[in-house]
């Protein structure tokens, strides 16, 4: 597809004057943008914001959620409206799902803007691609599914459905780079998200911790099964450590607190420990907790990267059903589990796989990140890496410039 415009024609009637043209506002440029995720409302709010001091004159339009409606895109529907989870739930609002999907490539074939960019969410994403892809108008998707993961033929749908792949990871622009498909590193938007925040000191008395004492985040995920399957085991080390660590769980904005009360409640019953009055709960204060924690139990995912860009050495775990993580172990074909050891191309920080999530391993490795010395040390220089791998920052003025040259 071809990635410029052709320039309006003048009316016909009588010719505008030199200084009339010089006057007149330039036509805006029409950008449709598609996320349908919370995470690529944060990526797409991010590109609008640089792209809008290189194209002023720009008229958005797609789905998104509050960061990018507070940029200034006209939503035809929003991230809320396609927070569907479960299997049931998902079958019961098939009906209205579609009849979104349609009316949003109708409008886009009625709108004809110049560019289309989808940000993420490829279950949706990659569908929609397939049915606007025919249209002739340029389509930029903006950070690749894990092709290099699982599902890697993937790879080979994309790159005929897109004309031009937003990276976030130098290693995947290869994978499209056999495949002929333009590709750019825009390098990770975490480091720019993580380089600033308040000091240890503030952190500590404004939530009542005691600075004298190490403090150990415990992560367990922000979804409900990976709450209940790792914080458990989670509370359970933490039990045989009150006596020399303090703890806290940073609890996601979409996980129920009292979820996280009752299973700490019900590992106290078991042990006969006081954990509810040990463990502190810090609601929406992730980023914050994980800056100034000592060392911190982290469920496998993104979560890694940022602990890892933040400088707390950790320890990864990973657990599923039996079955599941027979499937997955077919599937998914990575050397490591934790996406910070993915990057950084090595095993620095322990994964703990199904029952070797177990209290004993899990002590064992924290008394060794957390006490000064060669363990700590190792982990800390291989995470001063991380920032230059990722990118170093300017991740969203990279990828709207790109965008940029698509719609000049």
């Amino acid at each position: 597809m071809n990635a410029t415009t052709s320039q309006p024609s003048h009316m016909a009637g009588k010719p505008e004057s030199s200084k009339e043209a010089q006057t007149q506002p330039a036509k805006p440029k029409k950008l449709f943008l598609v996320t349908t995720e919370t995470s690529g409302d944060l990526l797409g709010g991010r590109l609008l914001r640089e792209l809008k001091t290189m194209v002023p004159a720009l008229d958005v339009r797609g789905v998104g959620g509050d960061l990018l409606q507070a940029e200034g895109m006209h939503q035809t529907y929003g991230v809320r409206d396609f927070n569907v989870m479960g299997l049931v739930e998902v079958l019961s609002q098939l009906r209205r799902l579609k009849g979104m999907f349609n009316h949003l490539v109708a409008e886009l074939r009625e709108w004809r803007p110049d560019v289309i960019v989808l940000v993420d969410a490829p279950d949706f994403n990659l569908r929609f691609a397939k049915a606007v892809a025919g249209l002739g108008i340029p389509i930029i998707y903006y950070v690749s599914p894990q092709v290099w993961a699982w599902r890697k033929g993937r790879a080979k749908k994309i790159a005929r459905l897109v004309d031009h792949m937003l990276v976030l990871f130098e290693f995947e622009k290869a994978i499209y780079a056999e495949l002929d498909l333009p590709t750019t590193w825009v390098g990770h938007p975490l480091v720019d998200e993580l380089k600033t925040g308040g000091s240890r000191e503030e952190f500590f008395a404004s939530q009542g911790l005691d600075p004298q004492r190490p403090l150990v985040a415990l992560a367990p995920g922000s979804r409900t099964r990976e709450v209940t399957s790792l914080l458990p085991v989670m509370a359970r080390a933490a039990a045989q450590r009150l006596d020399r660590y303090q703890f806290a769980i940073p609890i996601a904005p979409a996980l129920d607190r009292t979820l996280v009360a009752d299973l700490l409640g019900q590992v106290e019953t078991e042990l006969d420990r006081p954990l509810t009055s040990s463990i502190r709960l810090l609601p929406g204060l992730m980023r914050p907790l994980m800056r100034h924690a000592d060392a911190a139990i982290v469920a496998s995912g993104t979560a890694t990267l940022e602990t890892g860009l933040l400088h707390t050495p950790m320890i990864v775990g990973y657990r599923l059903k039996q079955l599941s993580y027979a499937l997955a172990s077919r599937l998914v074909k990575v050397e490591h589990v934790a996406l910070v050891n993915i990057v950084l191309g090595k095993r620095v920080v322990p994964e703990l796989i199904q029952d070797d999530f177990c209290p004993e391993a899990i002590l064992t490795h924290l008394d060794a990140l957390i006490e000064p010395g060669e363990t700590r040390d190792r982990v800390l220089a291989e995470f001063d890496r991380l920032e230059h791998i990722l990118g170093g920052g300017g991740a969203a003025r990279r990828a709207a410039t790109v965008v940029k040259d698509y719609l000049a």
